[in-house]
């Protein structure tokens, strides 16, 4: 880890790259990159149905300014309208994907109902309300969002204009734990 990190920030310094970030780094990583030289973000897993990085990470990080790009938004697809497991090609990694098992079907089903209320009520896609929820972490300071088309990123914006009320805030927390 120093090594690597001392690496970067020699490119850093000499202007090769203008920032450091780290992708999936734990906050014992974070600290020892620190120890080095500046951390300015890192990415990770985080959306309504994985939420433990609020526990340590995004602490961390908003104590320490360091940016939080969440990565995996709409727990790749289950959180968008329209998504059904059962009509994916049968070789499709998502049907055995940890959002798929039967353990944790009711779980999705709870949060994407949840979600689905919420932009229906707001008269949006699911995604927007995913943004929305997400962007409102202070500790988030951006969302990743997997697009396939020119047409699902110009889709894809409306999160970032979406305030969503605390009660919502509260129904999709509820759900989500």
């Amino acid at each position: 880890m120093e090594d690597s990190w001392r690496a970067l920030q020699e490119l850093v310094r000499v202007g090769k790259v203008r920032y450091g970030g780290l992708s999936n780094h734990t906050v014992d990583l974070i600290e020892r990159a620190l120890k080095v030289g500046p951390v300015t973000s890192n990415q990770v897993q985080y959306n309504p149905l994985q939420r433990k990085i609020e526990k340590d990470i995004l602490p961390f990080s908003q104590r320490n300014s360091i940016g939080v790009l969440g990565w995996g938004s709409l727990a790749e697809g289950f959180l968008t309208d329209n998504f059904n497991v059962g009509k994916l090609d049968p070789k499709d990694f998502r049907r055995n994907h940890w959002y798929a098992q039967p353990e944790n079907q009711a779980k999705v089903a709870r949060v994407r109902d949840t979600l689905t209320r919420i932009a229906r009520a707001h008269n949006r896609p699911m995604v927007d309300v995913v943004v929305a929820w997400e962007l409102t972490h202070p500790a988030i300071t951006g969302a990743i969002i997997g697009i396939r088309s020119e047409k699902e990123a110009k889709e894809m914006t409306g999160g970032t204009e979406l305030l969503l009320t605390r009660d919502e805030m509260q129904e999709i927390d509820k759900a989500s734990s």
